[in-house]
């Protein structure tokens, strides 16, 4: 993702923490029956199942080809993510900020645990990724000037006892520089396979959630029904 589309997921994701945060201010027992609130849960419920053709097209090597061929991968992403999220903040307008029931509170808690552990996961992880092939860039080109210097005091005329103060002074600032981006990008390196652990707990909630939701459509078709009966 470009920095400005992290921009607008990072305001979106605070939108809806805050919108979540209005049940210490708001409930209303009726809204999710309304028609106004029958609509935004059933888009939303469509805008959140959009990002299961991503990880359906991530998973099959098959259908990642096919869809490469004519479009960016980078697009289906960002499809995920601001799909995701919008369908989320739909589903806590949906909700009239009413969750009293088992099912309700659980669907809600598996969709803001998916939401926080994918939005974290892609956004850290996307920067640290970046992050560890600058620095490595920054030490293959600190390798190769100090090879070339040292090599230039070795083969030079002044190699030897003499000429030893000099490269000294100017070779182990470079080695020392070196070794701290090394331990840098061995850092890094172990946080990227953190947050590679925090998407599997992304993926986990969200199976989770989608399993919850599809409880929570069927309880409200198979009730609904019976009420209209």
């Amino acid at each position: 993702m470009r920095n400005q589309d992290r921009i607008i997921a990072t305001i979106i994701f605070s939108m809806l923490v805050v919108l979540w945060l209005g049940f210490l201010v708001h409930r209303s027992s009726f809204f999710a029956g309304s028609l106004l609130g029958g609509v935004f849960g059933v888009v939303g419920a469509a805008f959140m199942l959009v990002p299961l053709t991503y990880t359906v097209i991530k998973r099959s090597a098959t259908l990642r080809r096919a869809f490469t061929r004519k479009h960016g991968f980078g697009a289906l992403l960002q499809a995920h993510v601001y799909f995701g999220l919008v369908g989320a903040l739909l589903a806590i307008l949906h909700s009239g900020h009413k969750f009293q029931s088992a099912l309700g509170v659980a669907l809600t808690a598996s969709m803001l645990l998916s939401v926080l552990t994918g939005f974290i996961g892609q956004h850290y992880l996307r920067y640290v990724a970046e992050n560890i092939r600058e620095k490595k860039a920054q030490i293959d080109g600190l390798w190769r000037l100090l090879d070339g210097q040292y090599w230039a005091y070795a083969q030079g005329p002044t190699a030897g006892v003499a000429g030893t103060p000099k490269a000294s002074a100017e070779l182990l600032p470079l080695a020392s520089a070196a070794a701290d981006l090394q331990y840098s990008i061995q850092f890094q390196e172990r946080v990227r396979r953190l947050f590679n652990a925090w998407l599997s707990a992304h993926i986990a909630f969200s199976i989770i959630f989608y399993l919850l939701l599809a409880l929570h459509i069927w309880a409200g078709i198979y009730f609904g029904l019976r009420w209209f009966r």
